[in-house]
């Protein structure tokens, strides 16, 4: 068996992407901030939309689960609301101080150079604070998130809401950052979301977990534990880099003969 996994291992395209989901993934979600968003998701029902208070948390529940997000599912439903307010209601007053800088990841992630993107459902404004408020503003090539995949939407027509874990607003995440599933590294906390990403032929990390479950290649309780999962990616960096060395030697060395 161990034969067989170092063959097919051996067969697998070299990795040229790692595809970094934002909330609860590079932060855990014992910092609160999912509690504090789902508590706004809420308010905002209320608030701006008319539903009854004590309905909201089954009507947001059972739109996530069917939808892929409650706002999807609201708009499905045939509420009509602005995405940039709703956006602002939820993420706007979200307590940000909560996240802290970590240099560990920020080491972990710098220390491989390949490319790496973060794919989000939420708001552009919001993805740039959290990376700023853990100082990984400028580990990240770009970002891909609600605006990159509902350009010019702005909820006032009955056009869908694209978001994981829609296979189809996946795939065309990944056509509009010309990534190749098959060369790249899905990393995400929600189990729905890793197992879309396996259908369309991306290698998966549970983050957050301890369990495996179907369709994660990797699970991590944490992302910290990056470089003990996938120990390949810096083995190939480092071999890359003694190669770089050894022709820059050669050529002094021929130089100076």
């Amino acid at each position: 068996m161990a034969y067989e996994d170092m063959y097919l291992k051996d067969q697998r395209p070299k990795v040229d992407c790692l595809v970094f989901d934002l909330d609860d993934t590079l932060y855990p979600v014992s910092s609160g901030i999912a509690a504090e968003v789902l508590k706004n998701i809420h308010g905002y029902m209320v608030e701006k939309l008319g539903i009854e208070k004590g309905k909201v948390s089954d009507v947001s529940n059972l739109l996530y689960r069917n939808y892929g997000t409650t706002m999807a599912g609201l708009r499905a439903m045939g509420y009509s609301f602005d995405y940039d307010d709703y956006h602002s209601f939820v993420h706007g007053r979200l307590p940000y101080e909560k996240l802290k800088t970590d240099p560990v990841l920020r080491h972990l992630l710098l220390s491989l150079p390949i490319r790496k993107v973060i794919f989000t459902n939420a708001d552009k404004v919001h993805a740039a604070k959290v990376l700023s408020r853990l100082g990984l503003e400028d580990c990240f090539e770009g970002i891909i998130c609600f605006e990159t995949l509902n350009e010019g939407s702005g909820g006032l027509f009955a056009a869908p809401i694209l978001c994981k874990p829609s296979e189809f607003a996946m795939e065309h995440a990944l056509r509009l950052a010309n990534i190749a599933p098959q060369r790249a590294v899905f990393l995400d906390d929600s189990v729905r979301n890793i197992q879309a990403g396996k259908s369309i032929g991306l290698r998966t990390v549970l983050v957050g977990s301890s369990c495996r479950v179907k369709g994660a290649d990797h699970v991590l309780e944490s992302i910290h534990n990056l470089r003990e999962a996938l120990p390949e990616l810096w083995e190939e960096a480092e071999k890359a880099e003694d190669v770089r060395f050894q022709s820059k030697v050669a050529m002094e060395a021929s130089v100076i003969a």
